[in-house]
């Protein structure tokens, strides 16, 4: 790592620290005199808890630079810490986290320039549990509770028997939805993830559907597992931490 590169993270993890969302802006700033190449060991030398205040605090309102040069698996390393810190008026309210985990979902994954990247982004998040758990927040009343007054828009094409029957409502195609609704409509991330990666669709399917609870208990139940993973995977960082420091005078 240059010399350029290891100050521009430094100072990027310093505010980040104190005031993460001018950290934010700052890095916004700093793309405008750096290459895609650098940007890119800027951020491949970031620590996750850095990335996900900077990406948590960014105005989502406009494209960020550091979402679209991050790979798939630093995006998923986002989603599943960023639960950590969620505020308490987010945590305990459903429809606050149903709308911010939207957001957030939205944000990373609508910028991507190609939908190869889009996938590989949804793949990766949906792989692990945690990841799972969060993608599945905004659409658990979507799924578990569609309004009658919406129509048929929410069809549900998902097979989880063996027999060939589908489970659900009735055929669609999934591009229909996916570029015809508002990108601030659930059911347009919804039908994204269906027309790029199926098999992700059915999983959060699969993982609503197995619950028994109210929507609103059940977000409760994943804010939980989200923070209790997120806290673990803290903890075998800070472990892995310890034992590279130890033979930290082998370098």
């Amino acid at each position: 790592m240059n010399s350029l590169i290891e100050v521009t993270v430094a100072e990027l993890k310093d505010l980040a620290d104190v005031e993460p969302k001018q950290a934010s802006k700052k890095f916004e700033l700093i793309a405008n005199a750096m290459s895609d190449a650098q940007l890119v060991e800027v951020i491949e030398h970031m620590d996750i808890v850095t990335l996900t205040q900077i990406n948590s605090h960014h105005d989502i309102s406009h494209p960020s630079i550091m979402s679209e040069l991050m790979s798939p698996e630093q995006i998923r390393d986002i989603v599943c810490q960023q639960p950590l810190y969620w505020e308490e008026k987010i945590k305990s309210n459903a429809e606050e986290l149903i709308q911010h985990t939207f957001d957030f979902l939205t944000y990373l994954i609508r910028i991507q320039e190609s939908e190869e990247k889009q996938a590989a982004i949804l793949e990766c998040i949906a792989d692990d549990p945690a990841g799972l758990f969060y993608l599945s927040i905004p659409f658990i009343e979507l799924v578990l509770s569609p309004n009658e007054d919406e129509g048929d828009v929410v069809r549900d094409t998902y097979d989880d028997e063996e027999d060939g029957d589908t489970v659900g409502y009735t055929d669609w195609q999934p591009s229909e939805d996916a570029h015809s609704l508002s990108i601030d409509d659930p059911r347009s991330l919804l039908a994204l993830i269906r027309e790029l990666t199926p098999e992700v669709e059915k999983a959060i399917k699969s993982l609503l559907r197995n619950e028994s609870s109210g929507w609103e208990a059940i977000i409760g139940k994943f804010v939980n597992e989200l923070v209790i993973q997120a806290k673990e995977k803290n903890q075998v960082t800070d472990e892995y931490a310890e034992v590279d420091d130890m033979f930290s005078f082998l370098e």
